[in-house]
């Protein structure tokens, strides 16, 4: 590639000597594969990460009793009475990338329209087992998400906000939406930016009016 350039070098500045052309055609050849590597990498991280939740549930529930269980409320009763608040919902995401991601520190994100948000670390859903000493049911925390380019993961969580604040919020509409939340992997073109926040709307009050919740 280098001879053609400098062919063309030469043509367009007859005044240079042969060993000057070759010497810019070099470079000038260099700097466009160079190019060509940088815009290659570039197209192999272009695409989105798409998120999709669905089949949200939530149910309110006073304190452990002494059968190990949290007693269900109803929604009427639930501002007097509840203590904690359960749920559950799943996620598609679709990796558009060439190339695999991930998510870590995951959790869901209660955002109020007074106070802090409120955070939880959701279950995997799939994960349930029993545990012979204790007799419960138990899951694992969902730590990492890995997610091959090109390719959808489906995952299905539970969890609970084990505070009033959540069933004064959700009991009283004073709250703007619930969001899934996440850490995503440096950016190996700018690695320099660190972690980047991942937030996605799960629910939000006017979707569940529109559910009938």
């Amino acid at each position: 590639m280098s001879e053609v350039v400098a062919t063309v070098v030469r043509d367009v500045s007859p005044g240079l000597s042969g060993a000057e052309a070759a010497l810019y055609g070099a470079i000038i050849a260099g700097a466009f594969t160079l190019l060509g590597v940088v815009v290659e990498r570039v197209l192999r991280l272009v695409g989105f990460l798409r998120f999709e939740a669905y089949e949200w549930e939530k149910r309110f529930t006073g304190a452990l009793n002494n059968r190990n269980e949290y007693p269900e409320v109803e929604p009427a009763q639930a501002a007097a009475s509840a203590e904690r608040v359960d749920y559950r919902f799943a996620i598609d995401l679709f990796n558009g990338k060439e190339i695999p991601t991930g998510l870590r520190d995951i959790k869901v994100v209660l955002i109020r329209e007074d106070g802090e948000p409120l955070t939880s670390q959701p279950y995997n859903l799939m994960s349930l087992r029993h545990e012979e000493l204790t007799g419960r049911l138990a899951y694992d925390t969902v730590d990492v998400l890995n997610i091959p380019p090109r390719q959808f993961v489906h995952i299905e969580f539970r969890g609970s906000f084990d505070n009033r604040e959540a069933v004064t919020a959700l009991t009283s509409a004073k709250w703007q939406r619930m969001e899934f939340e996440a850490k995503r992997p440096k950016r190996p073109l700018l690695g320099v930016l660190g972690s980047k926040t991942y937030r996605k709307t799960i629910t939000d009050p006017e979707n569940e009016k529109r559910r009938g919740t």
